[in-house]
């Protein structure tokens, strides 16, 4: 009797330990999404100027990394740029995906679409890159990576960052407000990703910091 009391406790305690990890990591990942702010993605900001070069390009590429959930469904890490001209001032927006995806050919993520506010604009992207992993078994398909990108206009993007707003008790709003636009592949299906306004938001409050004299 003594023996089956002290296997129950046993097994007791291991599932105790067990949902306490689990509401741990639970935390973990909710403290993780409430970060997701203006000034956390200004912290993570990072500048590239070559001594030659008279543009210097702050990204948020290193502000928010996610993981795919599902291999076999294409997925992305997105990011956004601003391009600015020290001699001119002026400044060019692009939107940055990452897209991975597993298959035996190609997709090609050539056109992408958006809301204006006035109405949706499609236009065509450029792939930077696309490599190409085969590593194992190819029977079931490669894994593809292309970086898309494409370009978008001051107005809109400024217009998207100025929406950007905060609440003094709560951060979840930073988190859950998002720009979204759709990539279409010229095979397979179209992939829906989104950067969140307060990226948008950092990057462009800093562009203008800089710009300004």
């Amino acid at each position: 009797m003594q023996k089956i009391l002290l296997i129950f406790l046993c097994a007791f305690i291991t599932l105790l330990m067990q949902s306490c990890a689990q509401t741990q990591q639970t935390q973990k990942v909710e403290a993780t999404v409430l970060i997701l702010n203006k000034t956390h993605f200004k912290k993570q900001l990072i500048s590239e100027q070559s001594t030659a070069s008279e543009v210097i390009t702050f990204s948020t590429i290193n502000g928010f990394q996610k993981k795919p959930r599902n291999i076999s469904n294409a997925w992305a890490n997105n990011y956004i740029t601003g391009r600015i001209n020290k001699k001119t001032g002026n400044i060019t927006y692009q939107i940055h995906s990452l897209i991975e995806y597993k298959d035996h050919d190609k997709r090609i993520f050539k056109e992408v679409s958006y809301n204006t506010g006035g109405g949706k604009e499609t236009k065509e992207t450029t792939i930077l890159d696309h490599i190409i992993s085969c590593k194992g078994s190819a029977y079931s398909g490669c894994i593809h990576t292309e970086h898309v990108v494409f370009s978008i206009e001051p107005t809109l993007i400024e217009n998207i960052a100025n929406s950007y707003t905060t609440d003094s008790n709560t951060h979840t709003k930073d988190s859950q407000n998002k720009w979204r636009y759709q990539l279409s592949p010229k095979k397979g299906r179209s992939y829906s990703a989104h950067l969140f306004i307060s990226e948008i938001a950092a990057l462009i409050e800093t562009a203008k910091e800089y710009k300004a004299p």
